[in-house]
């Protein structure tokens, strides 16, 4: 089969978004477990947070726009070989993650805008994105379950896309490789 050409892969703009948001949020979620297995009275408890704060709000505008971009964008056509079954699941998972992404981003920038002792984001000392609520420990937990909740969606959503790509790509074979489409 020849190798795609450009009509057979997403605009090169939302391509960067994708790898970029992916890497963004791999290394949020990492970060993120392993914050929270951090003992509550281990010193350098808080030292992470900002950095996660950080690029979890960096990862809420790539997503805003990226959201656009995705919707108003030109696309390459359904992949011909998917069953209907597989085009739908294939819809379906990739709506959830964006819903993921929104919902952790979002969930997180409130825990933190909630949080008592917050005084913000601060963005690697160049400005400081402020609370946007008031301070409430309630709903800092609230948010905090959110978050959570998210996270392990996430998780099992980035599972169920990367099961597709791998079913696409190594059991039907090279001809119906869906990952070039993102290459």
């Amino acid at each position: 089969m020849n190798s795609p050409t450009p009509l057979n892969k997403y605009s090169f703009v939302l391509r960067m978004l994708h790898w970029a948001s992916a890497l963004i949020i791999v290394s949020l979620l990492i970060l993120g477990f392993y914050m929270a297995d951090i003992a509550p009275d281990a010193s350098n408890k808080y030292d992470l947070y900002p950095l996660h704060q950080a690029f979890g709000m960096i990862l809420l505008l790539l997503i805003l726009f990226r959201l656009p971009v995705r919707i108003k964008g030109v696309h390459p056509k359904p992949a011909p070989h998917l069953k209907q079954w597989e085009h739908t699941l294939a819809q379906l998972v990739h709506i959830l993650l964006y819903l993921a992404m929104i919902s952790m981003t979002l969930s997180g920038y409130l825990m933190n805008s909630t949080y008592e002792y917050s005084q913000g984001i601060k963005m690697f000392g160049l400005f400081t994105v402020p609370d946007i609520t008031p301070k409430s420990e309630y709903w800092s937990n609230i948010f905090h379950s959110i978050h959570s909740f998210f996270a392990w969606s996430f998780i099992l959503l980035l599972i169920a896309h990367l099961a597709g790509v791998f079913k696409h790509r190594i059991l039907d074979g090279k001809e119906h490789d869906v990952l070039q489409r993102m290459l």
